[in-house]
């Protein structure tokens, strides 16, 4: 793919967006009286990293006919993602969610109030990225597995989407993000058993694999993917402070994580990390520049409040990764 007909092109992330009401102070939220409210969602979260990155990216969802939904439309123009594919339901609500910094680490905490929103309830449309698939627009879908817990309507919709993606060749990748809170263990193990054929990059972290396949070590984790049908490009095994691990026919290359050192909120970070390997592939960069790409801008979420405050600008990533500038912020 040359660099002329790439900024041509589109990547599309599918997903429930939120509002967050982030807490002015740390501690337990029946003592917080203030918030401060932002947009958030997995696959959101995604676009705006890569719009920062100056992917031309597109996002398909659905909200409610209310504030909160409108708030999260306007925030996505601001950053620069097309929002054409966001439709508003008369029935439901926008979802939201709160965050909590508590105990002795002040780790991060959430709480969500989604099961009547509106694309949990509804699902969402997939007309119009269809069309956009089978008219060449679209190059890479990017979804993640709390679409298909959300509700059985946004299941359907999602695999209707994989499938079209798939038909015409467009790059798919899966990041299974595992939401306990949605559903049990053995359903997210029948969903990553679902999409591992479908996918063309699959992405879950140190901690997934060993729920769902049992081992997180890397010849193990390729052979029991493989064992589930999985014929894409390679598997994206995230590992923290270790970094990430590139799985594959080849083997495993390993590239290290960015030091951080002031961690603010880890949210969003792993929707970074997507972000940026999507955007290092979608300028034609090699797989392990790509991680490195996916690396920093996961470092840089953890430094800022909100789930993609952190995320950096195209010139600040080229600046970290050319060796003028750390992560802090």
């Amino acid at each position: 793919m040359t660099e002329d007909r790439t900024r041509t092109l589109r990547v599309l992330t599918f997903g429930e967006p939120l509002v967050v009401c982030v807490p002015e102070r740390a501690g337990k939220l029946y003592h917080v009286r203030r918030f401060h409210t932002d947009c958030a969602g997995a696959e959101l979260n995604t676009a705006v990293g890569l719009a920062r990155l100056g992917v031309p990216v597109s996002y398909l969802a659905k909200v409610g006919d209310d504030p909160f939904g409108e708030q999260i439309r306007r925030a996505l123009r601001e950053e620069g993602v097309e929002d054409r594919l966001v439709t508003a339901s008369h029935r439901f609500s926008t979802g939201i969610y709160f965050k909590q910094w508590s105990g002795l680490d002040g780790r991060t905490e959430v709480f969500y109030y989604r099961n009547q929103s509106a694309m949990a309830q509804e699902g969402f449309s997939t007309d119009l990225a269809e069309e956009a698939l089978h008219a060449g627009e679209i190059a890479w879908v990017h979804g993640t597995g709390i679409t298909w817990m959300i509700g059985e309507a946004a299941r359907r919709a999602s695999d209707a989407l994989v499938a079209a993606a798939v038909r015409v060749g467009a790059t798919v990748s899966f990041d299974i993000n595992v939401r306990l809170k949605l559903a049990p263990e053995d359903a997210w193990r029948a969903l990553l058993e679902h999409m591992a054929p479908k996918a063309t990059w699959l992405f879950l972290g140190d901690t997934e694999a060993e729920m769902l396949l049992g081992t997180a070590r890397a010849q193990e984790v390729w052979a029991a993917i493989q064992g589930l049908g999985f014929r894409g490009e390679g598997v994206i095994v995230k590992r923290g402070a270790d970094g990430a691990e590139w799985l594959s026919e080849g083997g495993a290359l390993q590239v290290p994580a960015w030091p951080v050192s002031n961690v603010v909120d880890t949210v969003g970070a792993g929707d970074g990390f997507n972000a940026g390997f999507i955007a290092g592939r979608m300028k034609g960069w090699n797989t392990e520049d790509a991680l490195k790409l996916a690396a920093l801008v996961g470092a840089c979420a953890v430094t800022a409040e909100g789930d993609s405050q952190g995320y950096p600008t195209w010139r600040e990533a080229m600046s970290y990764l050319e060796g003028q500038g750390g992560v802090e912020r």
